[in-house]
C-alpha cells in the first residue's frame, strides 16, 4: 500500500499522487491499474487529460457510484483510522501525516509480502 498525505484534495494533488505511484514501478511493467471512486478530483478533465498524456501506462478504473463496498481499499482505510487516527491528538497536519505513514509502513511489513506472494501464485497458476 502506498499513501501520501496532502493538505487539500485537488486535481493537482491527485495528479502528483499518480506520478508518485507511477515512479514506484519498474518500467518493465506496462500497465498499472488504479481503482477509484467517483470523487470529482479523480474524474476532472484536468486529471483525465494529464494522466492520459503524461502517464500512458496508468489505467484509471472507476467503480460504480455509491459502491464503496466494491473498493478493497476501504477496509484498509477503516483499519488505519481505528489504529492510527482515532483517540489520538495531533498538533498539526504533519503529525497526522506521520501517523498515517508509520501505520502504512507497519501494514506493508506485516501484509505486503503476503499479498504479492498471493498475486505471484495466481500468475503462476494461470500460466501452467
Amino acid at each position: 500500500m502506498f499513501t501520501h498525505c496532502y493538505k487539500n484534495k485537488t486535481s493537482d494533488q491527485f495528479i502528483d499522487f499518480i506520478k508518485r505511484v507511477d515512479s514506484r514501478y519498474d518500467s518493465k511493467i506496462k500497465t498499472i491499474f488504479i481503482v477509484l471512486d467517483n470523487v470529482s478530483v479523480h474524474r476532472s478533465k484536468k486529471t483525465i487529460n494529464t494522466i492520459t498524456r503524461c502517464q500512458p501506462r496508468i489505467v484509471l478504473v472507476f467503480l460504480p457510484t455509491r459502491s464503496p463496498h466494491l473498493n478493497l481499499i476501504e477496509i484498509r482505510w477503516l483499519w488505519m483510522q481505528r489504529q492510527a487516527i482515532n483517540n489520538s491528538t495531533f498538533r498539526n497536519e504533519s503529525d497526522i501525516g506521520k501517523a498515517v505513514s508509520d501505520w502504512t509502513c507497519n501494514y506493508n511489513e506485516k501484509h505486503g509480502r503476503r499479498i504479492t506472494d498471493i498475486l505471484q501464485i495466481g500468475v503462476m497458476s494461470m500460466t501452467t
